[in-house]
């Protein structure tokens, strides 16, 4: 980062700078709630992505572009995607 204009400091002199990583709500928030909602719901969706945010499930289906498009035109952006496989216990995830 730089300033938008430089600054006029004295010899010698510093600048402390802070950054704070400040997590925007829902955004990655440890997924718990979406663990449990697997845990509780996963092999109703057997063979297909979800698209998650928090407990809720925005969409659902076979190709996953139109399960993330639903999923914002819902209004979350950044939803957690899962596949649920046939088999149980190995579900594949990410957020996109």
């Amino acid at each position: 980062m730089r300033p938008l204009a430089p600054l006029s400091l004295q010899d010698k002199q510093h600048v402390l700078l802070t950054i704070t990583d400040v997590s925007t709500p829902g955004a990655n928030s440890g997924c718990m709630q979406e663990q449990e909602w697997l845990r509780a719901h996963g092999q109703e969706y057997s063979g297909q992505w979800v698209a998650l945010n928090g407990e809720e499930l925005l969409s659902h289906g076979s190709d996953a572009r139109g399960v993330r498009d639903a999923a914002r035109a819902k209004g979350v952006q950044t939803p957690l995607m899962v596949h649920i496989p046939d088999e149980a216990n190995s579900p594949s995830a990410f957020w996109v």
